[in-house]
């Protein structure tokens, strides 16, 4: 959190400070953007959770656990809080769906925040969250950078994911998939960013100013 504050973004804390392992970079509209602490030591769990939510779900514990930093994962978000009919439909489909983990946390007011998750297989693949409840945005947010929104979101896919991944999500405003030798978050375009930021400080995540547009010659 410090680096990011130190990089210029207005960082919220997930919970309490003095116990929080998660913080939250807020825009006005559009995706956000989640740093997260899971433990190494609760790799094990994988198995206890797999055998309860599925092997999505499972999955998906191992790699937030696994060491390193960088892009861990990308959510989906969904206008409703509750994913039932989403993760159906999605099972409808072929898709290797979890069942549904239903979690709260307790925001530093102590407001408690509640949210859903189900988890895809290969864990390569984004997973599937519900809206906050109750609803998390700040009324306003301003970053002393400039940032003001992301603006695009560089997903790289492996070929044979590729199938999975055309049925867990259709065209998307902010998502730029393409062939990559490997599947998970390439690079985040921010609006407004004054200038480039220091890679010392980015932990390993690309966020770069949004790229200008070139324009097609008009014939």
């Amino acid at each position: 959190m410090r680096d990011f504050t130190e990089l210029g973004f207005s960082v919220t804390w997930g919970s309490a400070p003095e116990k929080a392992r998660n913080a939250l970079i807020w825009f006005a509209e559009g995706p956000f953007l989640e740093f997260f602490e899971f433990p190494t030591a609760l790799r094990p769990l994988r198995w206890p959770v797999a055998a309860r939510f599925g092997l999505g779900m499972g999955d998906r514990l191992a790699k937030w656990a696994a060491p390193g930093s960088g892009w861990r994962d990308l959510a989906l978000e969904t206008d409703d809080t509750d994913l039932t009919a989403t993760r159906d439909r999605l099972a409808a489909t072929g898709l290797p769906m979890s069942r549904i983990f239903r979690n709260t946390r307790t925001r530093p007011d102590g407001e408690r925040v509640r949210y859903q998750m189900s988890a895809p297989r290969p864990a390569a693949l984004p997973f599937v969250v519900s809206s906050y409840d109750p609803p998390q945005r700040p009324r306003r947010t301003e970053h002393p950078n400039g940032a003001t929104g992301i603006s695009a979101v560089h997903y790289g896919i492996r070929p044979q994911h590729r199938a999975h991944y055309d049925r867990l999500i259709g065209p998307d405003p902010w998502l730029r998939p393409r062939a990559s030798p490997v599947t998970g978050v390439l690079t985040v375009e921010l609006d407004g960013l004054a200038g480039p930021l220091d890679p010392e400080l980015t932990n390993g995540v690309a966020l770069v100013p949004t790229r200008p547009t070139i324009e097609e010659p008009q014939p």
